[in-house]
């Protein structure tokens, strides 16, 4: 069969890498230069296996709201119109204890067949992308957040996560950078993810759009933006680009939030919201030394990550799609990295970058069949876990393209879509 994959981010280029693997002719077009310019770029790189809570039960509904109206905190508005309302009740409704415990069992679910997967690629493919497995620290300013964070890990009470927690000495034992924190006394302890993992998702990217290319003949169309998606009401018939159009026999949509406006045109909602976040990059080496253990700082909501000789950190969630870079929350994730560690690569060399990520209320991606378009296929929604559902949330497109899902995801067929 053919199959047209609209996206060649990480998610694009995955599903197209199963795709043909399982033996479909596949073309992939985007509208940019290459693969993985958008989201994959220049994110957190953290493969976050085991830390799978929501974001809706993740922070007081009260407490991210309040983080509105402070000049330094972790998100802000762009815009404040009816769609941001609804998606915020909708998001404030997965807040529920009981929904949000059923969501975060589901992510564990796509999250841990991920890092199966990704164990099984390496097998078989030879690449490099700055992949090392020794966990991610989650590290708690305040011990009454951590406490919470232990009561609620016990309440999810899913087998396969494996948590160590560690008091502030045993942080500074790990990861040594952090005598910083620990000096002034801001780090009460952490928690270690053993299972979780790091990786450049945009190394990984460029490095599987290879072997798409060359060892299963995918065929990849850059600098071509889609104007629409072309049907006959009962399914889709082609896509029409700026440039020329497009025909298969079935189409794959793995645009996340920048597509969105040509799913809409054909009355598909997928209640996807647009949260962007940043990220600065410098240099490391023997002389500008930085952390080597993946971190996350959960009260200030960023993630710092050893990609090879880069350091990372990202973070932020500025709700609703600007193309401006904001000064303010670019300075904010530069503070809480110089206070946070003795060392953190080279400063003069930081570049920054910033991402729209597509995020829905329930944090769960949309990986399905459209019924309305039976040979449409959607591959989105991923907000903040884009890279570590990849693999997994590939495997199980292709698997629905082919009718072979496994029962353990049935539960994805059931996701909203509004038409």
């Amino acid at each position: 069969m053919k199959i047209i994959v609209l996206g060649a981010g990480v998610i694009g280029v995955s599903s197209a890498y199963y795709l043909a693997s399982q033996g479909h002719e596949v073309v992939v077009i985007d509208k940019n230069k290459s693969c993985g310019l958008d989201c994959s770029y220049a994110n957190g790189g953290q493969l976050s296996y085991s830390h799978i809570t929501t974001w809706a039960s993740e922070i007081s509904f009260q407490n991210f709201l309040h983080t509105f109206f402070s000049k330094n905190s972790y998100s802000s508005f762009n815009r404040f119109n009816p769609e941001t309302i609804s998606w915020l009740y909708k998001f404030y409704k997965n807040s529920n204890n009981s929904i949000a415990r059923q969501n975060s069992q589901k992510l564990y679910k796509i999250a841990s067949y991920s890092r199966y997967l990704i164990t099984k690629l390496l097998d078989i493919e030879d690449f490099d992308f700055a992949y090392t497995t020794k966990g991610i620290l989650h590290i708690y300013r305040n011990k009454s957040t951590m406490d919470k964070a232990i009561n609620n890990l016990r309440k999810l009470d899913i087998s396969g996560i494996r948590p160590l927690i560690y008091s502030a000495d045993q942080c500074v034992e790990h990861e040594p950078n952090l005598i910083k924190a620990l000096d002034e006394k801001k780090l009460a302890g952490g928690i270690l993810f053993s299972d979780d993992a790091l990786g450049n998702a945009y190394s990984f990217t460029v490095n599987l759009e290879k072997i798409c290319r060359e060892k299963y003949g995918v065929k990849f169309i850059y600098e071509t933006e889609v104007k629409n998606l072309l049907t006959n009401f009962k399914k889709i018939t082609a896509v029409n680009t700026f440039h020329e159009v497009f025909n298969a026999d079935a189409y794959v949509y793995a645009l996340g939030y920048h597509g969105d406006k040509l799913l809409k045109g054909i009355n598909i909602n997928t209640d996807i919201y647009p949260i962007k976040g940043y990220s600065l990059t410098t240099k490391c080496n023997a002389e500008f030394i930085a952390p080597s253990q993946a971190i996350t700082d959960v009260e200030n909501k960023i993630v710092y990550s050893r990609l090879g000789d880069i350091f990372r950190v990202a973070g932020i969630a500025e709700f609703g799609a600007n193309a401006q870079m904001n000064k303010n929350h670019l300075r904010y994730i530069n503070e809480n990295m110089i206070t946070t560690f003795a060392n953190y690569g080279n400063i003069e060399t930081a570049t920054q970058w910033s991402g729209i990520r597509p995020f829905r209320p329930n944090s769960l991606p949309l990986i399905c069949n459209v019924q309305k378009y039976p040979n449409l296929y959607l591959n989105t929604g991923h907000g903040s876990l884009g890279w570590t559902l990849a693999l997994a949330s590939a495997k199980i497109l292709s698997d629905i393209v082919d009718n072979k899902l496994s029962q353990e995801f049935d539960f994805l067929a059931h996701e909203n879509i509004t038409i």
